[in-house]
């Protein structure tokens, strides 16, 4: 089994989180916002003419993998409290790496950044092309009629 990026990373969540608000500052970002709730916290923010929005669930503390030891016996707090933590940095620090990335993957022209983007573009209903498709995608469903573009026709 691989292990997971920055999975025993010990660079705060906050760091992270800074991190990405300097990331897009220095590549043009014109708006940016996070917010949270009890089960997601959500960047937000204005690139390219673009909003782009990430959800990233918080770490479940129901979760076997955090909530239980390796005989299947319920952890202490204080242990699982660690666990969460980690997994709270370490899912900040892959938000970080994915955005920087797909950033890179732009300015090195292998990808344009609508198609590095894509899921994560904010519809004018407030819902991500993501939020839109996927659901279509996990049914089976056929997806709505799209034309080729111009230049490919």
């Amino acid at each position: 089994m691989t292990r997971r990026y920055a999975a025993e990373t010990e660079v705060p969540a906050e760091r992270s989180k800074a991190a990405v608000e300097q990331l897009l500052i220095s590549h043009g970002a014109t708006a940016y916002a996070t917010g949270w709730d009890s089960g997601h916290d959500t960047i937000q923010f204005e690139l390219f003419k673009r909003v782009i929005r990430f959800v990233l669930p918080r770490p479940d503390p129901k979760d076997p993998k955090l909530s239980k030891d390796k005989y299947g016996m319920t952890v202490r707090s204080s242990l699982m409290a660690s666990r969460l933590a980690q997994a709270d940095r370490q899912r900040w620090r892959a938000l970080y790496l994915v955005i920087r990335a797909k950033i890179e993957a732009v300015e090195a022209g292998i990808a344009v950044f609508e198609q590095e983007f894509l899921a994560y573009v904010v519809l004018p209903n407030g819902l991500t092309v993501g939020d839109s498709l996927v659901p279509l995608l996990q049914e089976g469903k056929p997806l709505p009629q799209l034309s080729a573009p111009a230049d490919r026709q």
